[in-house]
């Protein structure tokens, strides 16, 4: 496969894909966020070869990116051995130029996240973390769940002087959000505490990602409550996945009562990336997977064993739970709102 054939399968094989910038882009959907409601608009670009920068990746919408690799190619139902080869091939052609590593970093950024500015601001944001859970936490146990309730406080506490957006959006990040620190240290996945239209247009959204260091490879960018396992335990280890950070606190707090274990959320990655994570990065041995989706189109059987089957090890258990409470669509909830039902389909 050569340069011309690679362009020539994305654009065939993807919905909607068109060539822009003079050829120097494919541009399509986003496959990590679903794009937006507009099935006409397009935010997502992918580089094309050129003998001198790799096979680069960005959404202008949900800002994930990195360098186009095997993973990829499964996850996006874009794999096949010969286009899998030329995807390595030409990025190892490529990648030994220094400039392009921040694509291709997966450094974990020693970040401390424990001090927090007590004032009615951060108190209505306190009280906001513990109605949505029931739970009466404190700023402590908040800040070792590695919920950050001052975007100000964390860049001063770090020496982060360099921002990543206007200072007028960081001002309103810091004042009307709250954090949720990445598994790298290097984003935040943001929840509005505040209503609709009090915010910049730009960042007026449910959630939104803030990169602290400008770090362009988002594969690590999710949510993991900070636990310990024992891979030493002959008993699997439970990766639990839900899709929202409130999910996952719930989940590890409230359903599972702390109980040992893996908890993550996807936050705007997905699924499959998540759990290759885990499994490829880390190398945890002997897991079994829980997924804790939401009741939606998007959290069924099947939807869940379209990822499932994308993973090389078919022998992984697999497990689905649901909150059955009526009314609530996710476990992020406080206990009294929970009816879980359990299933393994694997």
């Amino acid at each position: 496969m050569n340069n011309e054939q690679f362009v020539d399968y994305i654009l065939s094989k993807v919905e909607r894909a068109k060539l822009a910038s003079a050829g120097s882009v494919i541009n399509c959907r986003c496959p990590e966020c679903g794009d937006s409601i507009h099935k006409t608009s397009a935010h997502f670009y992918i580089n094309t070869p050129d003998n001198e920068s790799p096979l680069l990746y960005y959404c202008h919408k949900c800002n994930c990116g990195g360098i186009l690799n095997y993973n990829k190619l499964i996850e996006w139902d874009l794999y096949t051995p010969e286009v899998a080869q030329f995807v390595i091939d030409y990025n190892n052609s490529v990648t030994k130029n220094k400039k392009f590593n921040k694509y291709n970093s997966k450094t974990i950024y020693n970040v401390h996240h424990y001090t927090t500015t007590v004032n009615n601001n951060t108190e209505i944001k306190r009280k906001y973390v513990c109605d949505r859970l029931g739970i009466d936490l404190s700023y402590e146990e908040l800040a070792s769940l590695k919920v950050i309730l001052n975007l100000d406080d964390l860049l001063a506490e770090n020496g982060i002087r360099k921002l990543t957006r206007e200072p007028f959006i960081v001002e309103q990040l810091s004042s009307q959000f709250i954090g949720f620190l990445s598994v790298d240290n290097a984003f935040l996945n943001m929840r509005r505490t505040c209503n609709e239209g009090v915010v910049y247009k730009s960042i007026d959204k449910r959630y939104i990602n803030y990169s602290l260091f400008d770090k362009k490879n988002t594969v690590q960018r999710f949510y993991t409550v900070p636990t310990s396992v024992n891979l030493n335990c002959f008993e699997r280890i439970k990766l639990n996945i839900s899709e929202g950070p409130f999910d996952i606190l719930s989940v590890y707090l409230n359903v599972r009562n702390r109980e040992p274990g893996i908890y993550t959320c996807v936050a705007g990655n997905n699924f499959y990336s998540v759990i290759m994570y885990f499994i490829q990065e880390l190398m945890i041995p002997n897991i079994e997977l829980h997924f804790y989706p939401d009741n939606d189109r998007y959290g069924t059987v099947d939807r869940i064993m379209s990822t499932v089957n994308k993973i090389p090890d078919p022998t992984i258990p697999v497990f689905i739970h649901n909150n059955k409470s009526p009314g609530e669509k996710d476990f992020g909830v406080p206990k009294n709102r929970i009816i879980e039902s359990i299933h393994k389909i694997r």
